[in-house]
C-alpha cells in the first residue's frame, strides 16, 4: 500500500507520537510523584495524586471511545457528540497535559489545605472534612467555569475540535464533582493516619469545629 502527499506525513507523525506516548505518560506521572513527594514529604500523598489523575484520564479516554466510536451518546441527537467511527489521533495527545495540569492544580489546592489543618493538630478525619469544606466551592466554581469555556468548541463543525472539547469538558467535570469531592476524601479516610507517611505529624488534639 502506498500513501501519497499529506496522508504519508500524517501516518508517520501518528506512528511517531503514539510510539512515544506511553513513555511520556510514564515520565509525566513520575515527575508528578516526585514533586508531590518533595512538597509534602510523603510517599502516600503522591501515590494518591497519581492514582486520581490516572482515574480521570482512564475515564475520559474510555468515554471518548464509547461516544465517538461506539455511538453511546447518539440518543441525544447532538452532532458534536455523534458517532463518527473513529477517534482522531491528535486530541488525546494534546489534551493529556492539559488534563494532568488541571487535575494536579485542583489536587494541590485541596491536599495542601488538608495538610495545613493536619499540621494545626486536627485529626485526619477532621482535617479532610475541613479541607473539602473550605475548598469545595472554589474548586466547583473553577471547574464549572472551565467546563463552560472548553464547551464552546462543541459548536465547531470540525470533529477534531469537538473531541478536544469533549475530553476537556468531561475531564474537568469528572475531576471536580467525582474525584476531588468523593474519591480523594475516601482515600484520605482509608489511609487515615498513614496519609502523610513517612512524615511525622503533630499529635491530633483537635476535632471538627468550624
Amino acid at each position: 500500500m502506498y500513501l501519497a502527499n499529506g496522508a504519508g506525513i500524517t501516518y508517520d507523525a501518528e506512528e511517531a507520537v503514539y510510539g512515544a506516548f506511553p513513555a511520556i505518560i510514564g515520565c509525566t506521572m513520575a515527575v508528578v510523584f516526585c514533586l508531590m513527594g518533595f512538597a509534602f514529604g510523603s510517599i502516600v500523598a503522591p501515590l494518591r495524586s497519581v492514582a486520581t489523575l490516572c482515574l480521570t484520564l482512564s475515564f475520559v479516554f474510555g468515554l471518548l471511545v464509547l461516544v465517538y466510536q461506539d455511538g453511546a451518546f447518539d440518543f441525544m441527537g447532538m452532532r458534536a457528540m455523534s458517532k463518527v467511527g473513529t477517534v482522531c489521533w491528535f486530541p488525546p495527545v494534546m489534551c493529556f497535559s492539559i488534563i494532568v495540569g488541571l487535575g494536579l492544580d485542583y489536587d494541590v489546592f485541596l491536599i495542601s489545605r488538608v495538610f495545613e489543618y493536619r499540621l494545626e493538630g486536627y485529626t485526619d478525619h477532621a482535617a479532610a472534612l475541613k479541607g473539602v469544606y473550605m475548598t469545595g466551592y472554589i474548586i466547583t466554581a473553577a471547574g464549572v467555569i472551565m467546563a463552560i469555556a472548553f464547551g464552546g468548541l462543541m459548536a465547531s463543525t470540525e470533529t477534531i475540535l469537538n473531541q478536544v472539547s469533549f475530553l476537556l469538558v468531561f475531564s474537568v467535570l469528572m475531576d471536580t464533582f467525582v474525584v476531588r469531592t468523593l474519591c480523594v476524601p475516601a482515600l484520605l479516610g482509608l489511609t487515615d493516619s498513614y496519609s502523610w507517611f513517612p512524615k511525622i505529624m503533630p499529635a491530633a488534639t483537635r476535632s471538627i469545629g468550624f
